[in-house]
């Protein structure tokens, strides 16, 4: 056959059947190759013992000129990249001539080609990390770049270090890269060989400092970073090392495993990483280090890929290609690997390219793509409400002006041949920006803000700490500072504070942080220590009475009001009091708990998954929460150290039994045990290996036809129950929400408070607030009216919450959005809610479901349906969801409002 051995390709050739046809012989032959194949690699050899010279010719079954035959040497190769999907099997007619004419003594080779599906192939071209294209630089390129990287060591015995150079030291160390381009993940190692390097690797491996691990200053990514001592080829098995490395066995002591995890186009990725008081190699000893690095992914020049930009991308006809992968983004009109196999498609062509504004203009052009199109039509479907499809215009282009909030929307472009086949393609319009210097729900209104700060769209002028005002204009009142002047000073005697920062400004006869002292002379010491002294003893008796019968009154009144609010802060209290009795016997050892991969991570603490194993016990899949050892803020601890006692609470009250042992309610996520003995904190729970109810419905968009209704309203019926057992005990969870409902095994959803309440979550959930004089970072979208106005609390609330649950089960997982600004503040909040303003019906919510949303939003708690009645109205919508047709009809609420 004469085959490349190089070209790894699996082969097998049938019995040939020579046939003869009149003047012609025929022979068959069957070969199987596998679809990643390169361009060039020989698929098939004609071979014959006759020496005379021959002619091949391709004559039919070569789909869009996969292969191609040299003319006078009977090989057959490939010509262009192949891919399974888009055809397994090729039937070639290759005519063979002796040299003299094509009429007589002619052969025809069938050559029946068969592609072998393989793994992971095509590459995937992962939007998430999608990279830059770059210009051709001048010196060494590479697809990740490292910028801003510091390292500072300061030693006891004077010595200062400060390095600011790139970590890739080319004449020092070699660095390997590797992508998981599926998910976006980059590795890479240094293979450490020069002497200082070496040095450096020997003491961390005696002082066993082989691992690290530091998450991203943002929180979300997570560096890791293991030195190995020489293990050339299980790395080299494992991908992480470069081939060619294996050559040069005594050149690399050491190997340096890095990996950053996803990187996400045109998010650099910062870690910064600070150790005190540690021993460092001889001679420097106690030392302060201080390191810093960023990366980013920087792109390749056009037509280049990998993480040199070495390779060649094979993408044609205007396709991207991904850095990562070499992956090809086929425009419309095009498939394949290499996107040159042409399909008719529908393009829309967008001008302007870039950012577009509220008051700007676009242009939609429609452009057929090998087809011939008599009709094009154009439709239009608005994002914010339920309605169907509205015909704009039968015309190839269209254009928008001005762009307004109700010009954003889904705009098709349907095109029709003459043969009656139809194709669109769709273009989603969202813009949400106004122009320089405007503002306002329809951009109408100028900014004229000054000291150059922000324009907000829907707030205005963003002013800066000491400003107030339309314009910022105006300093702060007196008595207040910092941005938009909300915080209160707490200076004393009538002292001035600044504006800007809060500072108490003193005058010359008073003293301390507040002015709360007066500069007092010697002369007078003891004389107005005497007067103090005889007028605390008449007055401070009446100040004690009067609190304990101020104290006494306002409990009997909030008890009489609030009575379920008020026994979470007796439970809290009684639990702080007996916290170290009452987690006796859930303390768990550290020992007895592995940790694995990491599920969720926030500014002060993470979740990741593990395994419990107790002695005489089965080992237990379990997620730990745990709050990060050097968090020192009060309200952190105090939210870690709320849920340990809650559940533990829960645990206690509750009636439900399992085998004669008590367990927790089935709708309630399941403690394993705490560790609080030692540092970092952590609170062990069952796991949910179908992650938060959030993510959950977020996976179901991909396939609207495939969603389940029963199952989703099945999960609101489990959280109705957690309610229910809540309200038994007398608890106010004050966070329902679906990232706050997990998926257990037998899909049975459970209500937790996973991510540390308020800090987790990202600013597009929780606001900052100031609330009784604490700073607290609130989930607004999903509070009761009366929990933003009041700070009241009750299970009423929770109902609420619980409404604007179901508004996301409905919308598979969107963002609550209210009519206004997109993120409110407490006040534009309140101000929605007292208008009567609620979220609007998602598309493909029922009207039933809708009805029952609207009544937990009632503004009276009273009115609202209890969690009990809620889950006998969803039950009986369980029922009807498989038979339910989507309604998109109009419904008016009058809702109950309290001006």
């Amino acid at each position: 056959m004469g085959l490349r051995s190089s070209d790894m390709m699996s082969l097998t050739l049938s019995l040939a059947l020579v046939s003869v046809v009149g003047a012609k012989e025929s022979f068959n032959t069957t070969v199987f190759v596998p679809e990643n194949a390169r361009v060039g690699t020989v698929v098939a050899h004609h071979n014959t013992s006759l020496q005379l010279p021959r002619t091949y010719r391709l004559l039919d079954g070569n789909a869009y000129g996969r292969f191609g035959i040299a003319e006078s040497q009977g090989v057959v190769e490939v010509a262009n990249p192949l891919d399974y999907q888009i055809q397994s099997t090729y039937q070639l007619q290759i005519l063979i001539d002796n040299g003299r004419n094509f009429t007589e003594n002619t052969i025809v080779w069938n050559l029946t080609v068969h592609l072998l599906d393989v793994s992971r192939y095509p590459p995937y071209y992962n939007k998430t990390c999608e990279t830059p294209e770059t210009s051709s630089g001048i010196g060494l390129t590479r697809l990740v770049e490292f910028t801003d990287f510091f390292v500072h060591l300061s030693a006891t015995i004077g010595y200062t270090f400060k390095d600011s150079s790139d970590i890739v030291n080319y004449k020092k160390r070699k660095v390997y890269f590797s992508f998981e381009d599926d998910s976006c993940e980059v590795n890479f190692t240094i293979g450490v060989s020069h002497d200082k390097d070496v040095a450096y690797m020997n003491y961390l491996m005696k002082a066993d400092y082989r691992r690290l691990t530091q998450y991203s200053e943002d929180g979300k990514n997570k560096l890791s970073l293991f030195v190995v001592l020489q293990d050339y080829y299980a790395l080299l098995d494992a991908g992480r090392i470069d081939p060619t490395w294996i050559t040069g066995f005594n050149t690399y002591r050491y190997f340096i495993l890095v990996s950053l995890g996803t990187l996400k186009t045109g998010t650099p990725v910062a870690f910064k990483r600070s150790v005190a008081n540690f021993m460092a190699p001889s001679p420097y000893g106690e030392s302060n280090l201080t390191a810093q690095i960023t990366f980013k992914l920087a792109g390749c020049p056009h037509g280049k890929y990998g993480a040199y930009c070495d390779k060649n991308c094979t993408c044609k006809n205007d396709a991207r290609c991904h850095g990562f992968n070499g992956a090809c983004l086929c425009a419309p009109g095009w498939k394949g690997v290499s996107c040159d196999i042409p399909t008719p498609a529908v393009a829309i062509d967008v001008r302007p390219e870039g950012n577009m504004y509220i008051t700007g203009n676009v242009s939609l052009q429609c452009r057929p793509v090998h087809i011939n199109a008599s009709s094009m039509t154009w439709w239009f479907r608005a994002s914010r409400n339920n309605s169907s499809k509205v015909f704009i215009q039968t015309s190839r282009n269209f254009s928008i002006s001005p762009i307004l909030p109700e010009t954003n929307g889904v705009y098709t472009c349907e095109a029709t041949t003459s043969d009656g086949q139809t194709l669109e393609r769709n273009y989603v319009l969202d813009v949400m920006e106004c122009p320089s210097g405007l503002h306002g729900e329809r951009c109408d209104r100028p900014c004229d803000c000054l000291h150059n700060v922000g324009c907000d769209r829907w707030a205005g002028c963003i002013c800066e700490a000491g400003w107030t005002g339309p314009t910022c204009n105006m300093s702060c009142p007196s008595g207040t500072f910092g941005t938009n002047c909300k915080k209160l000073c707490r200076c004393e005697n009538g002292a001035e504070c600044n504006p800007f920062n809060g500072t108490c400004i003193c005058p010359p006869d008073l003293t301390g942080e507040y002015c709360e002292g007066k500069q007092s002379s010697p002369f007078h010491t003891t004389h107005d220590t005497l007067q103090y002294f005889t007028l605390l003893l008449f007055i401070l008796p009446v100040v004690i009475v009067a609190v304990v019968v101020r104290r006494r009154r306002k409990f009997l009144k909030e008890q009489r009001q609030q009575p379920v609010h008020e026994e979470l802060q007796l439970v809290e209290v009684n639990q702080e009091l007996n916290m170290a009795d009452t987690l006796v016997p859930w303390e768990r050892d550290p020992q007895y708990l592995t940790l694995g991969n990491l599920v969720g991570v926030g500014t002060f603490g993470h979740v990741v998954e593990g395994t419990l194993e107790l002695p005489g016990e089965l080992p237990v899949r379990v997620a730990v929460k745990t709050v990060n050892a050097k968090d020192n803020s009060g309200y952190v601890q105090a939210d870690f150290n709320r849920e340990m006692d809650i559940l533990i609470y829960l645990y206690d009250r509750s009636l439900h039994m399992k085998e004669d042992e008590k367990v927790m309610h089935p709708n309630i996520i399941q403690l394993y045990g705490v560790v609080t003995l030692s540092d970092p904190k952590r609170i062990i729970l069952e796991f949910a290996p179908h992650g938060d109810l959030q993510m959950y419905l977020k996976r179901l968009r991909d396939d609207i036809n495939a969603v389940n209704w029963a199952t989703l309203l099945g999960f609101a019926v489990g959280v109705s129950k957690a309610l229910q057992e809540l309200e038994r005990v007398t608890i106010v969870h004050r966070d329902v929400a679906a990232r706050n409902v997990v998926i257990t095994d037998g899909m049975v959803a459970k209500l937790a408070d996973f991510g540390l309440a308020r800090d987790v979550y990202t600013n597009t959930a929780y606001e900052h607030t100031d609330h009784h004089g604490r700073d607290e970072l609130l989930p607004l979208k999903w509070m009761a009216l009366e929990s933003i106005r009041d700070g009241i609390y009750s299970c009423q609330s929770d109902v609420w919450s619980f409404g604007v649950m179901l508004w996301e089960i409905a919308s598979l997982g969107e963002e609550p959005r209210y009519p206004g600004p997109f993120r409110p503040n407490c006040c534009q909040m309140v101000n929605m809610l007292r208008q009567g303003k609620r979220m609007e019906k998602p598309e493909q919510c029922s009207i039933d479901l809708y009805r029952l949303m609207c009544q937990c939003w009632y503004d009276a708690p009273d009115h609202r349906p209890t969690a009990a009645q809620l889950e006998v109205r969803l039950g009986d919508l369980v029922e009807d969801a498989n038979n339910r047709v989507p309604a998109n009809d109009v419904v008016v609420f009058e809702w109950e409002t309290t001006l």
